[in-house]
């Protein structure tokens, strides 16, 4: 495995990534098992090939973030939403999408336990736009399982941009950060 340097915006893919790679744990629910996390991993590179729009397969095809999905909602049915969009908002054609907003948000938790081992106050910038970034993320997911429990499609959901967009600024003026990504080999077809 050889590991490659690159310099970009932390966005939802990122922190995606970083989520299924460090599953969130929850005193309330069973610890992932060595298997679910090989799952999250598979998940991970999708992520890092495919970017943050993922159509989910059609019928009843799988890949790697629908079989994450699974494990997630085995532990926990409402956990991760169902999200469906429309191509053009005026269509009546919609399709199902991954939505990453909940790995995203577990990356952003593991981000925030990483700054509070190294000793970043609560009142430090990028501690504050973790939290905000947090805090988005939820209320996101709130409105898109009430769209999933109303059958509803998506669109007017508010993205969370502007919050990563906010949460790398305030990385960037804290210090250097480095995340290393494994360099991956594309699959055989």
């Amino acid at each position: 495995m050889s590991v490659s340097f690159a310099s970009f915006r932390l966005g939802i893919a990122e922190l995606a990534i970083l989520g299924l790679i460090a599953p969130a744990e929850c005193d309330d629910l069973p610890v992932w098992s060595v298997e679910e996390k090989k799952i999250f991993r598979r998940a991970a590179d999708l992520v890092l090939r495919g970017g943050e729009t993922i159509p989910c397969p059609l019928g009843d095809g799988r890949d790697a973030l629908t079989d994450a999905r699974q494990v997630v909602e085995d532990m926990d049915p409402e956990w991760w939403p169902h999200v469906i969009v429309s191509d053009d908002p005026g269509a009546s054609a919609a399709r199902p999408i991954h939505d990453l907003t909940l790995v995203a948000l577990w990356g952003a938790e593991w981000l925030l336990a990483q700054m509070t081992l190294r000793g970043l106050l609560g009142t430090d910038p990028a501690v504050q736009a973790v939290e905000l970034f947090l805090d988005q993320a939820e209320g996101r997911l709130e409105v898109l399982r009430a769209c999933q429990r109303d059958g509803l499609v998506a669109d007017d959901v508010s993205s969370l941009e502007v919050a990563c967009d906010d949460l790398s600024d305030a990385l960037t003026e804290a210090g250097p950060v480095f995340i290393l990504w494994p360099a991956t080999e594309p699959e055989p077809v």
